[in-house]
């Protein structure tokens, strides 16, 4: 049992990074340990608790670390406002499933977690056809630019991939957090072979399961139907015109990058600026790496 509470204190504390609290079986979902279950754990959430020198508090059915109570209520007001985040994500999405090659429309971020508020970008995640990342990427991006006005409000898209390689090589809590937390808006099979494809993250979760409702919940899905506009489209892309096209819009991109973020080192400007023929990355802030400290740190706090 207490090794079960130091686990469920782990658990909360990467979420008070963001002033999320989390529900019981969410602490589930997300236990670095295995073999329990969620009476087991619902008893443990009430003795840490029950605990008076503790660091755990309840409301609502809500867990979160003391003293920040206002967490809870900001948490279900983010939840009110991600419905409506969901509607206009269901309404972008079937733009974005009409651009050529792409075959999968995925939502992660803020909203894939139900917390977005009026600061929030609607974060998308794409998955392409395979040696047509690229020319998806960049015809999307310049409708941003052109229609859009550059705006990434409703239209961040930070994150490509292909369909032949969608297994990730970065492993890491926060990375198997973002993973696990995907909610596809536009073609759920292929999330779902995805993530198949990174089971890696049940070393983190082990009790994750793909089909939990309570990671699903809130979403919209705007189904798996192709556009014959999509299908049109491609046709100007075939075979080796497209190959060459790709190819040369990946390393246009990458000298823009090189150029832009010329005052990083290249290792870290890959890291976060990744450009390969089946990978576009582009977090320029490193959240991933600043989270990643935040949470050892509080570790080290709880002396955990």
């Amino acid at each position: 049992m207490e090794t079960l509470k130091k686990n469920i204190l782990r658990t909360i504390l990467y979420y008070d990074i963001f002033s999320h609290p989390l529900k019981s079986g969410e602490v589930l979902t997300f236990l670095p340990q295995n073999s329990v279950t969620s009476e087991t754990v619902e008893c443990a959430l009430r003795e840490l608790v029950s605990d008076s020198s503790g660091s755990l508090a309840e409301k609502q059915g809500y867990y979160y670390i003391k003293p920040n109570v206002e967490s809870v209520t900001s948490r279900k007001d983010k939840e009110e406002y991600s419905r409506k985040m969901w509607k206009r994500a269901n309404w972008v999405t079937h733009i974005i499933k009409r651009f050529p090659f792409v075959r999968c429309v995925i939502i992660s971020g803020t909203l894939s977690k139900n917390s977005s508020d009026s600061t929030s970008d609607l974060d998308f995640m794409i998955i392409t056809k395979p040696k047509r990342l690229w020319i998806s990427r960049t015809l999307l991006m310049l409708f941003k630019k052109i229609f859009l006005l550059n705006n990434k409000k409703y239209f961040c898209l930070n994150y490509f991939i292909t369909e032949d390689s969608m297994e990730i090589e970065i492993r890491n809590i926060y990375t198997a957090i973002e993973i696990a937390t995907l909610k596809a808006i536009y073609n759920k099979p292929l999330l779902d072979e995805f993530i198949s494809k990174n089971m890696w993250i049940k070393d983190y979760f082990p009790n994750y399961d793909p089909a939990d409702p309570v990671l699903h919940s809130g979403s919209a899905y705007s189904g798996e139907k192709t556009s014959y506009l999509q299908r049109f489209c491609e046709l100007f892309f075939a075979a080796s015109f497209g190959d060459k096209l790709d190819d040369y819009l990946n390393r246009k991109t990458i000298r823009h990058w090189n150029k832009k973020y010329r005052h990083l080192e290249d290792s870290e400007r890959n890291f976060r600026l990744k450009s390969t023929s089946t990978e576009s990355k582009v977090h320029p802030n490193s959240v991933q790496k600043t989270i990643l400290n935040l949470y050892t740190e509080k570790l080290k706090q709880f002396g955990l």
